[in-house]
Parts: C-alpha cells; structure tokens; sequence
C-alpha cells in the first residue's frame, strides 16, 4: 500500500472570515494565503501555526463536524491559548488539566464544532517508559 503524507488538515466552515478570526485569536494562527473563487471571495484560506501546523479552510454551507475527531496540537504555551480562548467566548470542553501521560491538556471547541485538544509537556525531563509506568499505576 502507498500511503501519501498530506502535510495540512482541510475543515469546511460556514463563516470563513469568523473562523479564520478565531483561528488567528485563540490559536495564534495567521494567515498564509486566501483563495479566491470566481466571484473573487475567498473560499479557502491557509493558515499557519507553528511548524508543520497548518490547515486549510474551505468555505461550505453544509459543514458536519464529527464527535470522533478530535484534532491535537502541541504548544509550549498552554496559558496563553486558554486566556484567548476566554476572551473569544469559545466553547472550553474541558480546563488546563494535567494528565497521568505527562501533559497538560486544554480542550476547545472552535465556531463549526471541530474539537481541538492543545497538549503542554508537563515535565520535559521524564522518558516514556518513566511516563508509561505512571499512566499503567493509575490505571
């Protein structure tokens, strides 16, 4: 089998514009590029995290977000995503919470209902098998 790397996450959204805002407001993400269609509106953006972050915005009138999904992303500043979430009025699914696997989780529901849970390294100092015997004890 050959699978092909895709190096980006395409998201249809309702309101491009609204989403891109959020998406530059609570995650830090900043636009690369805005796709025009033939009536020069954009219908798709890219957007650009840190490395290797990026995602695409299409612009759809039927978007259908699944409870299955749940996008994760790392970030060295967990703090800061929070406060802009709470500014921005997002839905929080759940607090800055520390996890038995070594991370503080923070997890967000974005203007379609994608869900998106921000991981922090706890303790950077710890190996996996220490953080695996830990996440086995509690279990």
């Amino acid at each position: 089998m050959n699978f092909t790397k895709c190096p980006y996450l395409e998201l249809k959204v309702k309101d491009i514009e609204k989403s891109k805002e959020w998406y530059g407001n609570v995650l830090n993400f900043n636009s690369v590029f805005n796709f025009p269609d033939a009536n020069g509106t954009t219908s798709m953006t890219h957007l650009r995290g840190a490395k290797y972050q990026d995602l695409m915005l299409l612009q759809d009138e039927e978007v259908n977000t699944c409870d299955s999904v749940i996008i994760n992303l790392f970030s060295s500043d967990i703090h800061s995503i929070y406060q802009a979430a709470l500014e921005n009025e997002t839905n929080i699914i759940q607090k800055p919470t520390v996890q038995p696997w070594n991370a503080k989780e923070l997890t967000l529901e974005d203007p379609d209902g994608y869900i998106f849970t921000i991981m922090e390294s706890v303790d950077s100092n710890k190996d996996f098998d220490t953080v695996i015997d830990n996440v086995k004890g509690q279990l």
